[in-house]
């Protein structure tokens, strides 16, 4: 559903502007999570939280980054990236919230407690959400004389439609990398946990390795949307597969708390710099002008990667009774990530007349 809403959010966000969708992404967040709290069978959760909760991260997501760099002729990166780790910053104080909320009155009233955040928060800032700075007859940021010139001539010869982008080889490069990332992260986020925890490894130090990595991810966001003024968006992101690829290989031969940890600090800093990279690269390679739909259908590829990584690694485990096929997997899945970015540097930026 996230992957779903993302594509359709994305493509009327390209019409309409996030507001509508920040909006939107409130109402279903804290709906789903106050009706979260009142479930009494399974079912109700799936239908819940794989609907209603799904929509919204897919509605809050896509429309949001993706209308960032309309704002933006200098200082793109940063801005993505500073946005970015705002969802990583979250995921770092959240469960330490949450888990205070179940300790000390239960899980039921932590759903209720929680599903008044968005509704409080969400919906009120919505509404200083501006389309685009065209819209209010000012200029992005930075663009001025001549830098304004090249920024017009670099982004509005791009006039592809949706329909076009989809038929040209280096959208299907992208979405490949974008499946390979979410089949990555999610089998890694799902199991390394329970995989420390048959290696010996205490429960809540192994719950540790998440925290650890969503931290480190903040570095990541922030660390490569400098770097990406600097040596280029699609360079980074070589640069950041490679070095998680030699995490997830590090990974697979860890076996105490401290290689957990250094694999948790490489993880969250290579997946934390992907994500900025995944709005700057495809800005780069198709324009700004069907941005949202462009992100929301990578996201779409995304999701589907993680659909398939995490159960595959379940089932693999559930065989095997090791993890070790399952990483292992994972590895040469980054090492295609790897050969595709590769790929996509010798990609050429597509212009019309």
């Amino acid at each position: 559903m996230t992957g779903v809403l993302g594509l359709t959010a994305g493509r009327l966000g390209d019409k309409y502007g996030p507001k509508p969708f920040a909006i939107a992404a409130g109402i279903l967040l804290g709906a789903g999570f106050m009706l979260m709290s009142q479930i009494t069978a399974l079912w109700q959760a799936y239908v819940i939280w794989g609907l209603l909760i799904g929509a919204g991260i897919g509605c809050s997501g896509t429309s949001m980054v993706s209308s960032i760099p309309r704002w933006f002729s200098k200082k793109r990166g940063l801005a993505i990236s500073i946005t970015v780790a705002g969802f990583n910053f979250g995921a770092v104080i959240g469960p330490l919230i949450i888990q205070g909320l179940i300790s000390n009155y239960d899980w039921r009233r932590a759903f209720l407690v929680l599903g008044f955040v968005p509704l409080l928060v969400n919906i009120p800032l919505a509404q200083f959400i501006k389309r685009d700075p065209q819209h209010m007859g000012i200029k992005p940021y930075g663009a001025d004389g001549l830098s304004d010139l090249a920024e017009t001539v670099e982004t509005a010869t791009h006039k592809l439609s949706f329909g076009q982008v989809v038929k040209t080889g280096r959208f299907w490069i992208f979405g490949a990398l974008q499946f390979t990332f979410g089949f990555c992260m999610q089998t890694v986020i799902i199991h390394i946990a329970p995989h420390a925890t048959d290696l010996g490894i205490p429960a809540l130090v192994a719950a540790s390795i998440l925290s650890i990595s969503a931290g480190s991810r903040i570095i990541g966001n922030l660390t490569t949307g400098f770097l990406s003024e600097w040596l280029g968006s699609r360079r980074v992101m070589t640069g950041c597969f490679i070095i998680l690829t030699m995490g997830l290989t590090w990974l697979l031969f860890a076996k105490n708390i401290t290689g957990f940890f250094i694999f948790a600090v490489i993880f969250g800093i290579t997946t934390g710099g992907i994500n900025p990279l995944f709005t700057l690269v495809p800005a780069e390679l198709f324009g700004l002008r069907n941005l949202g739909i462009i992100s929301g259908a990578f996201l779409l590829l995304g999701t589907l990667g993680g659909s398939v990584g995490s159960p595959l690694a379940g089932y693999i485990f559930d065989v095997t009774k090791s993890y070790r096929v399952a990483f292992g997997i994972s590895i040469l899945i980054g090492l295609a990530a790897v050969m595709l970015s590769l790929i996509l540097l010798r990609q050429k930026r597509q212009t019309v007349p």
